[in-house]
């Protein structure tokens, strides 16, 4: 059996010095730096970065809009303040038209009523120039106070101011003096509606058709009107009121359109 060599080989010892020497570098390496180790903590770091507070400016200031009305809603709409004179014709021959007035004025002024937001109604009578007073006259009077225009209306009666005068009743009526005395009324400041209506089945008294024309044109606007409602039968009398009619900017209106309560709300209407 062959003797195992206890010889030291030369290449081992140089491995194993190789080796040695390599620990001993990295320990070294490890002393040194060991020290250094322990303030890694201590190494100050800046301080976490903080964003700064972001400050909403309030938008500049504008002037409020005007507040926009709103729209007046689709439907009935009242008209303007009225004031209205009925100026009547009272001479014999006007008992129905009388009568039915008085019969119907609690309805007309109550429509009227509905169809303003302010309505005044007054009654103005006319008879002939013969009588004792050929105009009469009654105050303008809210048509809310219809217990009121129905005492105003007892009385007025056919012939109403004759006392000892006459009524000819061949040379037509004092329609024009009836009509002035409608111009007089003490009209409402506020009234921006005034309608004048005349009820007569006759003619004005001769010279007298022309003066009360020219009085109609000067009171007829675009607000002021003068209708007629004529009751009587005779062609030039009833193209003399047409005329009148057109020229105050109002209605025409006779027997064949119904009662006195359908012919005073179309005199109401503009033309």
């Amino acid at each position: 059996m062959k003797l195992k060599s206890r010889e030291i080989n030369i290449f081992s010892m140089s491995a194993l010095d190789l080796f040695a020497s390599g620990m001993g570098a990295f320990i070294l390496l490890a002393v040194i730096s060991l020290p250094f180790f322990g303030n890694v903590s201590k190494i100050p770091t800046s301080a976490p970065q903080q964003c700064p507070e972001v400050k909403v400016c309030p938008p500049p200031s504008t002037p409020k809009p005007d507040p926009v009305p709103a729209p007046t809603p689709p439907g009935f709409q009242k008209m303007q303040t009225l004031d209205l004179v009925v100026v009547l014709d009272v001479t014999g021959s006007m008992g129905q038209e009388i009568n039915g007035l008085r019969a119907e004025i609690g309805n007309i002024a109550r429509i009227i009523e509905m169809l303003s937001d302010s309505a005044a109604m007054r009654i103005v009578t006319f008879g002939d120039k013969n009588f004792d007073r050929p105009v009469s006259q009654f105050p303008l009077t809210l048509t809310k106070d219809i217990a009121v225009l129905k005492s105003y209306l007892d009385q007025v009666n056919l012939n109403l101011g004759m006392g000892r005068g006459f009524n000819p009743g061949d040379n037509g009526e004092s329609v024009y003096a009836g009509f002035e005395e409608g111009l007089n009324t003490k009209w409402r400041s506020e009234a921006q509606r005034r309608v004048i209506f005349i009820i007569t089945d006759d003619e004005a008294h001769s010279g007298e058709a022309r003066p009360l024309m020219r009085k109609v044109q000067q009171f007829a606007s675009e607000k002021y009107s003068v209708s007629v409602r004529y009751s009587g039968d005779e062609k030039h009398e009833k193209e003399f009121y047409q005329e009148l009619a057109e020229i105050g900017l109002g209605n025409y209106l006779d027997a064949s359109d119904g009662s006195l309560t359908a012919a005073l709300l179309i005199a109401l209407m503009p033309k």
